[in-house]
């Protein structure tokens, strides 16, 4: 890649991962204007307002205690991650980070939208809500688990919910 190249797309990069309306975000409900978006309702979040949440978090529940939650979130998603590797349905996009995976149904024919239509199919139900993100033109589902009443059968109550959505779809 040419260095003027890299110069055009390093700003929108830049523009894309600090905008207020990032892909993650983005749902039909959003979009149509038919909920209240309380992101928006919020204090910014300077670099002094997370440090200052962090801060709060370790006086209320102590270092031990989040260094707890954390290593549990993660390990949940670590069995996510393998269930999700088990289906030969389904595929990881890009490796786990922490508590969060992203993975995708892989179509059997080209069809562009089988993960958003998926993604609908799930959080329409009410009992699980999925986010989704676009790596490299790929439309993934992101499943973050990081919540401190989250437990493992939450998380293989969720697996199959998904499994049951995408079966759907591919009949």
């Amino acid at each position: 890649m040419d260095c003027c190249c890299l110069w055009i797309k390093e700003p929108k990069l830049l523009v894309d991962s600090l905008s207020t309306d990032p892909e993650i975000l983005r749902n039909n409900a959003s979009k149509s204007k038919a909920v209240v978006d309380y992101k928006d309702w919020q204090v910014a979040l300077s670099r002094r307002f997370k440090a200052l949440k962090l801060w709060v978090v370790i006086r209320r529940h102590g270092l031990a205690n989040l260094m707890y939650h954390i290593r549990r979130d993660i390990a949940m998603a670590k069995r996510f991650e393998a269930l999700v590797g088990e289906d030969e349905r389904f595929e990881i996009v890009v490796p786990r980070k922490f508590a969060l995976v992203c993975f995708r149904l892989k179509p059997k024919v080209v069809e562009e939208d089988l993960n958003c239509k998926l993604v609908e199919a799930i959080n329409s139900g009410g009992r699980a809500f999925m986010s989704h993100a676009v790596l490299s033109g790929i439309y993934v589902i992101r499943c973050a688990i990081g919540t401190t009443l989250t437990q493992q059968h939450h998380v293989d109550a969720l697996w199959k919910l998904i499994q049951d959505k995408a079966q759907s779809l591919l009949m």
